[in-house]
């Protein structure tokens, strides 16, 4: 298994869970590796560039260590195709000035502080994308983090959202994210207007075809919003395990039933 940039970093640790004590000794960013809740969260959303990034170290020499690490060679074609994360702070560019956008259009502003649930072990994710999912377009959510929530960009873009990053300390990033559109689908296949529809007391979700973290976030973004009257029915390829500890925690109550090879079908109530 050679590693590359776009390897998810919980692949990669379950090919090789001695990966995780080189990346620790490495750079103590890595650290949080070491707790299981954060692995399962933060390790299956970020790819190896994600991590290289929020621990600002050089990619390429990433790359370099991972492979060596399992005996994997790397050419200096693979090492160039890595690219590189210079050293140093990094913030977004000047022609995409977030923060100021918000602060000159008066923009009405959420701010979610999770490094204590950081600190503490536990996971952010619910409760980043519960924060989200009531931004409207043209308003902002404004995210501190102990460390570059960089694997977040991606899941938040694909939502109507642009971001600027900034670094206040070693261990405190505050993140700007600005709606400039009210949904949008991720990339691959259908929008969010076309997987959602409702009936009656029956709202239906289309997940197929998305790339994980998009189906959790997408389940987890609509029944934020869902009147308790009603439920939601999920069409999934897979009985999507990491989901489940989510539901619990929000107190929904859910049923799976796999109706054949690539097709489940959830049905999630609140309360």
């Amino acid at each position: 298994m050679k590693i590359t940039p776009k390897t998810k970093i919980i692949d990669m640790i379950d090919a090789h869970p001695g990966l995780v004590d080189v990346l620790v000794s490495y750079n103590r960013r890595f650290e949080l590796l070491k707790n299981p809740v954060m692995r399962k969260t933060f390790a299956r959303l970020a790819t190896v560039g994600h991590a290289a990034r929020v621990a600002d170290v050089d990619l390429t020499e990433l790359i370099r260590l991972l492979n060596g690490s399992i005996g994997e060679e790397v050419s200096d074609a693979d090492a160039a195709d890595a690219g590189h994360v210079p050293a140093g702070r990094r913030t977004e560019p000047a022609d995409a000035p977030v923060k100021a956008i918000v602060e000159q259009r008066h923009a009405k502003t959420t701010s979610l502080d999770v490094r204590d649930v950081m600190r503490s072990g536990r996971e952010p994710f619910g409760v980043i994308m519960r924060a989200a999912a009531k931004i409207r377009q043209g308003e902002a959510l404004v995210l501190e983090t102990i460390f570059e929530p960089a694997p977040l960009y991606d899941v938040l873009k694909d939502r109507g959202f642009e971001h600027q990053t900034e670094v206040l300390a070693e261990d405190h990033y505050r993140v700007w994210f600005y709606r400039t559109a009210e949904r949008e689908g991720r990339r691959e296949g259908l929008g969010v207007s076309e997987r959602l529809r409702e009936e009656d007391d029956t709202v239906y979700l289309d997940v197929r075809g998305l790339e994980p973290p998009g189906p959790m976030a997408m389940i987890l973004e609509t029944m934020a919003g869902l009147d308790p009257s009603k439920r939601l029915v999920v069409q999934h390829e897979r009985i999507p395990m990491f989901l489940y500890p989510k539901l619990d925690e929000h107190g929904y109550r859910y049923e799976t039933k796999e109706l054949g090879p690539h097709s489940v079908q959830l049905v999630i109530r609140k309360g």
